[in-house]
């Protein structure tokens, strides 16, 4: 054998090597172009600049005041210089507790700051009735924003809707401690109404702020109804808001945008890092799955995540699956206020409630962990423990789903407090 056949031979194995190696990492950019294509297709986002909103509020094709996001920032300065004052109550345990009387002290406290910064809650109760959050975009002069200035952008602002979710609760509870109920709850029902115009907002983080701001006015919700009696009116506009947000697509856009602030994160890592960990393939793929499971009911999704994924990847559906759990919990806890809501609009008193007496549609008294009705309860409590003679009387009622892993009774409620409401 003379070198020349050597050097064939030592040649042809270069090549056979190389085609292993590049044929797999061509075929997967292959498969990856096409997912991409096949996003593309269906018009939902694949790269960042699609995010936020790309058209200048000024010639949106609107009437005037159209904008929530704008309206709130023409307040911005005196709502901050409220949140601060309020801080000695925000930061008292008086905060997480609804079911208590606001103290005398407290309410000293929110006459003077309300009194102090009037303009502030009109301003916000205005933008809840716009029909636009602008959010704003990764386009800037110099071109799209990296992935990681956009989100830093992202959560300033999310951390601007905590401070307005916030001062508006705060304001529902100093007009329910006024003896104003109805227009307490109405505040609330425009925080919902504002956490939907919100939810226009991209990726899981801007998602999951707007549960948490909409969860806290269900809570102020539930404890005004399970006490005070409302106008018609007033329970009227709790099933309207809560009906609209139960249609809402929001979090279905929440993991469409997320997807492609990922596929911007992984194409930021490099091409040969990227190509060579094929995690973009796993990610797409990944994140199809999750998508086309939808707003499926719990009880429907299967057992199995299906392959195995990169690092990134599975780093990236811890995130996802804590989206879908806060979606979950949102889903249940806005069925459970339609539920409590349409109880007091009827004056429901029985022990037995039934779906034909809450005329509600049937999806949403629907419990997600099982298909079946919601568990409706009334919580009673002896009202004379001490005496030689106890009485019971009703104290509430108490709604609640079976949760991931099914109870019977309110008491067992405890192992699942966040996935019901009560007394």
């Amino acid at each position: 054998m003379n070198a020349k056949t050597i050097s064939l031979g030592c040649l042809g194995l270069l090549c056979v090597g190389l085609l292993v190696v590049m044929f797999p990492i061509g075929l997967r950019q292959y498969r990856v172009q096409n997912q991409l294509q096949a996003i593309a297709s269906a018009g939902d986002p694949i790269s960042l600049s699609e995010l936020g909103d790309r058209t200048p509020v000024s010639v949106w094709p609107m009437a005037d005041k159209v904008d929530a996001r704008s309206e709130i920032m023409e307040v911005i300065e005196p709502a901050e210089r409220l949140y601060k004052k309020l801080q000695p109550y925000l930061i008292s345990d008086a905060a997480a507790d609804l079911h208590r009387p606001l103290s005398a002290q407290n309410e000293v406290l929110f006459e003077d700051a309300f009194q102090k910064y009037p303009e502030v809650l009109p301003a916000l109760r205005d933008a809840s009735h716009c029909q636009r959050y602008a959010w704003p975009s990764p386009l800037a002069p110099s071109g799209v924003m990296p992935p990681d200035q956009y989100i830093q952008v992202l959560l300033k602002e999310v951390s601007r809707l905590r401070m307005v979710g916030r001062l508006m609760l705060c304001g529902s509870r100093f007009l329910a401690a006024k003896g104003k109920v109805d227009e307490s709850a109405m505040l609330c029902v425009d925080l919902i109404r504002l956490t939907g115009l919100q939810e226009t907002g991209p990726t899981v983080v801007v998602y999951q702020t707007n549960v948490a701001i909409r969860q806290s006015a269900i809570n102020q919700l539930n404890a005004i109804l399970q006490t005070q009696p409302l106008d018609p009116g007033t329970h009227a506009e709790i099933e309207k808001v809560l009906a609209e947000h139960e249609s809402s697509d929001a979090f279905v856009h929440a993991l469409k945008t997320e997807r492609a602030y990922g596929i911007a994160s992984i194409e930021s890592m490099g091409m040969m890092i990227r190509t060579i960990s094929g995690e973009l393939q796993d990610y797409l793929s990944a994140m199809k799955t999750q998508i086309d499971f939808g707003k499926m009911p719990t009880c429907d999704l299967p057992n199995t995540r299906g392959p195995p994924l990169g690092a990134l990847s599975q780093i990236a559906m811890t995130a996802v699956d804590a989206c879908r759990n806060s979606f979950e919990r949102d889903r249940i806890r806005c069925r459970c206020l339609r539920i409590l809501n349409a109880i007091r609009t009827h004056e429901l008193t029985g022990e037995d409630v039934t779906p034909d007496q809450l005329d509600l549609p049937p999806k949403a008294m629907e419990d997600p962990y099982s298909g079946d009705l919601l568990k409706i309860e009334i919580v009673r409590k002896d009202s004379n423990p001490t005496g030689s003679v106890a009485k019971a009387s009703s104290e509430g009622w108490s709604i609640h789903s079976v949760g991931p892993n099914p109870f019977k009774s309110a008491g067992n409620q405890q192992n699942s407090k966040d996935l019901g409401l009560g007394p």
